[in-house]
């Protein structure tokens, strides 16, 4: 599903919970009304609070609902971070208001009248309340929604508030009406670490802090699988609301043309969007690496250059054909200057059919970085280019592979196939 699909769910889930705790709120109040009884009133009035709050996240998830803007150019994501915010802190107050309940009761306690009303209204608003923690959550879960997940943990507390009235109407069944006090106590304890835990969460994602590193580790070490890929330098996410904007900084082999960058930064943003479901949008900073030792293959039509020494192997005559070169020389350069060389012979010279694409084979199972050749045709070229080979044009009037090496630092670079 969309980000707006998943946005339009939370919001749905916010109205449908807004309307339940209308419901609780009245009914509570009214049997809290008419029984005696102060702790169903004061969860009622709980429950009113509750409903702005459930409201506060509905109004937070229609407004991420809205498009980019030039004055919000990133959208209205982080509207529901703020509500996140929010929540913790009525979670917060509702910690107070609860404490302040207990020490009430401990000096003025109260003998409830229509005590099994007043106990089946408790139970019922708690069975219910814990309804929709449940509903809240799986579907803040799944939608990634962290002002609706506060919520849920907010409504996960109402159930043990109204869990204090259920005890408070037993108690005063039983003549126990100091268990209202410590159930209280221990409540607002709980209340307290999860308020402070959810405002924590939601400060720090308006910082732009990244909390989840196990996903940056995974990142670094998918990305840095990539064929092309030397480092992944830095990686960059944030959260706003239910998505996530990055960049990344790579290093890559070769040449950082246009189509390779292309082709690279949607490989990375595929293997970033498996780690982070719900990315939005992903910048890739990508930069060509300095290789220390570069690997040449030139096509050879014969070895040496008449003589017995090994250097006359750099004298060999060139071929102009990729496919039907007997030979190839395979020379080490560091900082353009040779360090190692070796010739082998073609194996697909004397092929009837694909001479081009299984010599391109042949050339990448040597760990070549460059090409030198006359003409490609469009199998070989795309074979090598893919593979982020980079393709020299041999220059005219140059026959040897000592020419070729001389000027290789300024020979042309082949960008499309020169055969048809």
């Amino acid at each position: 599903m969309t980000v707006q699909e998943n946005l339009q769910i939370g919001a749905n889930a916010s109205k449908n919970s807004t309307l339940a705790l209308v419901f609780l709120a009245i009914l509570k109040g009214i049997v809290g009304f008419y029984s005696g009884s102060i702790a169903l009133i004061a969860d009622a009035v709980h429950t009113s609070l509750d409903i702005f709050t459930s409201l506060a996240v509905w109004v937070g998830l229609k407004l991420s609902l809205r498009g980019t803007v030039e004055k919000f150019p990133y959208g209205y994501y982080k509207a529901e971070n703020l509500i996140a915010l929010f929540v913790s802190v009525v979670i917060l107050l509702s910690g107070v208001e609860l404490i302040r309940e207990a020490i009430s009761s401990i000096k003025y306690p109260t003998v409830i009248e229509y005590q099994g009303l007043a106990l089946g209204t408790a139970v019922f608003s708690a069975i219910t309340i814990y309804a929709l923690f449940r509903y809240k959550l799986k579907v803040g879960r799944q939608i990634d929604s962290q002002a609706l997940v506060a919520d849920a943990m907010h409504s996960y507390t109402d159930v043990f508030s109204s869990l204090v009235v259920v005890v408070a109407v037993a108690g005063s069944m039983l003549d126990m009406l100091w268990l209202d006090s410590v159930g209280v106590l221990v409540i607002s304890l709980m209340i307290f670490r999860l308020g402070f835990g959810i405002a924590k969460t939601a400060a720090l994602t308006l910082m732009d802090a990244w909390l989840d590193e196990d996903s940056i580790a995974g990142i670094r070490q998918a990305v840095g699988g990539i064929n092309g890929v030397n480092i992944v330098e830095d990686i960059r996410l944030r959260r706003s609301g239910l998505v996530v904007f990055g960049e990344i900084s790579v290093e890559i082999e070769g040449e950082a043309d246009l189509k390779r960058v292309e082709m690279l930064s949607e490989e990375i943003k595929g293997v970033v969007k498996k780690e982070i479901g719900n990315l939005e949008h992903l910048a890739v900073n990508a930069k060509p690496g300095k290789m220390a030792v570069v690997k040449v293959a030139i096509p050879v039509a014969s070895i040496g250059g008449g003589g017995a020494e090994a250097e006359d192997d750099l004298r060999s005559k060139l071929s102009h054909h990729l496919g039907k070169a007997p030979y190839y020389i395979f020379i080490e350069l560091e900082d353009d200057t040779v360090k190692n060389w070796e010739i082998l012979e073609n194996p697909a010279a004397d092929l009837e059919r694909k001479k081009g694409v299984k010599t391109a084979e042949f050339l990448k199972e040597h760990g070549v970085n460059v090409v030198v050749v006359r003409d490609i045709g469009e199998g070989p070229f795309h074979s090598l280019h893919d593979d982020f080979v980079k393709i020299l044009q041999i220059p005219d009037g140059v026959d040897d592979v000592e020419g070729v090496v001389g000027q290789i630092a300024n020979l042309n670079v082949i960008t499309s196939p020169t055969e048809s």
